[in-house]
């Protein structure tokens, strides 16, 4: 039964890694440097390796004031080959993770009766089966077996498939074609550049380009409570899933979907967890 199979890693699907010829820089390079904070993460920036932010920018072939081009289909490609896309592949949660969790709560009551009572009509049948019969049905926990999986993979199937449409429907601020266009988060690609502003939560991990009076909190990822001030010279990194606080700005993507900070710690805490 599927519902019992080994869940994938985070990374499957959209992985990446492929040809990275046509760029100054491979997704190993990336993952190095995103590893790394504070003075340590500075120093390896503005060394020869990767010549700063303006160093970053041209490796990945784009402008820091057109960005890339929209109509140009194969260079999109070609970066979610080298780099990965923009996905982080949901897992279905267990069975009694979905009815416990918090979210579904005014639906238990719902999905405890439409449980029992096919289990009831099922006793009831058997029950009048074996006084017939004069012997209990060795079928009976078979059924119930298979009637609760059956019932509890459709409905987390579909659950799975609105949350993905949830997030394939958010949308982010970019320089493409040397304007500000919108584009579905997920289809951001690494060289992109993106606008951020007060209020925003980061769709991918970033370097900032140019920015005013930005500060942002990081505490989903570095456990920190203080606002981290950012700018392109001392402090430029920039992490998916953090909220920009005060200011705007923007930022290259140099990491999307499983290749994040963000998407590393969920990897490993679901490798933990199996």
């Amino acid at each position: 039964m599927s519902f019992f199979k080994k869940r994938p890693s985070v990374s499957e699907g959209a992985a990446g890694g492929g040809d990275s010829s046509m760029f100054g820089i491979t997704l190993v390079q990336f993952k190095e440097l995103m590893e790394l904070r504070g003075n340590e993460f500075v120093k390896k920036l503005n060394s020869s390796d990767y010549n700063g932010v303006q160093g970053i920018l041209e490796k990945l072939k784009v402008d820091r004031n057109t960005g890339l081009h929209s109509n140009n289909q194969q260079d999109l490609e070609q970066r979610r080959t080298a780099y990965g896309k923009n996905i982080i592949p949901q897992e279905p949660q267990s069975f009694l993770s979905f009815l416990t969790s918090p979210r579904y709560v005014p639906h238990h009551m719902l999905l405890v009766i439409l449980l029992i009572y096919p289990f009831v009509l099922i006793d009831l049948s058997f029950s009048k089966s074996s006084k017939q019969k004069g012997e209990s049905s060795k079928d009976e926990p078979i059924l119930v077996v298979v009637f609760e999986t059956a019932f509890s993979e459709s409905r987390l199937k579909r659950e799975f498939r609105r949350a993905q449409d949830e997030f394939d429907n958010q949308r982010v601020s970019v320089v493409r074609d040397n304007r500000i266009q919108e584009i579905p988060t997920k289809e951001l690609v690494v060289g992109d550049l993106c606008v951020i502003k007060s209020g925003d939560y980061l769709p991918a991990d970033g370097l900032v380009v140019e920015g005013s009076d930005l500060k942002v909190d990081e505490s989903c990822i570095t456990g920190e409570a203080d606002l981290e001030k950012k700018n392109e010279n001392d402090n430029a990194v920039l992490f998916s899933g953090t909220q920009v606080i005060e200011g705007n700005g923007r930022m290259v993507v140099v990491a999307v979907g499983c290749h994040t900070q963000a998407g590393v710690i969920i990897d490993l805490l679901r490798n933990t967890k199996n």
